[in-house]
């Protein structure tokens, strides 16, 4: 099994927007989520933020960005294991669309719909204040 080391977040913006990324590729394609992606070796996981983040939308981190929670996301089809550090972040800008996806700040409520259960589950504790989930083959864990 591979094990990776990821960083996600869920950021928002003045009008209390949430910055959602809609999947091209890969098993979720054409699910929503929230932005990250792997930690280098060497890299904190707030530069792993603003990279990615960047990167994935074009969205430019503001302020503070803290630390809310971690995720353990074992899939036994395709022999992942990741830990994920989920943190939260302010930012602003017109999100751009990238050959990996298209971003958009949503409302909450427009959320639910087609949210993978990663990102359900991440935005779940973020709400709850709760800081811990795990998902095996997309099953939380109990």
């Amino acid at each position: 099994m591979n094990l990776r080391l990821n960083a996600n977040a869920i950021v928002t913006n003045e009008k209390g927007k949430i910055l959602i990324v809609k999947l091209k590729n890969g098993p979720y394609a054409g699910g929503l989520c929230i932005p990250g992606g792997g930690i280098n070796a060497g890299e904190h996981s707030r530069e792993t933020i603003k990279r990615e983040i960047k990167e994935e939308t074009g969205i430019e981190i503001n302020g503070e960005i803290r630390n809310f929670g971690v995720c353990e996301l074992i899939n036994s089809k395709s022999q992942n294991h990741r830990i994920v550090l989920l943190l939260s972040a302010s930012g602003k800008g017109v999100p751009k669309e990238t050959d990996e996806a298209a971003a958009q700040w949503m409302d909450e409520k427009d959320i639910e719909k087609n949210t993978i259960p990663f990102a359900k589950e991440s935005l779940r504790i973020w709400k709850e204040n709760k800081s811990y989930f795990c998902l095996v083959d997309d099953i939380p864990f109990k």
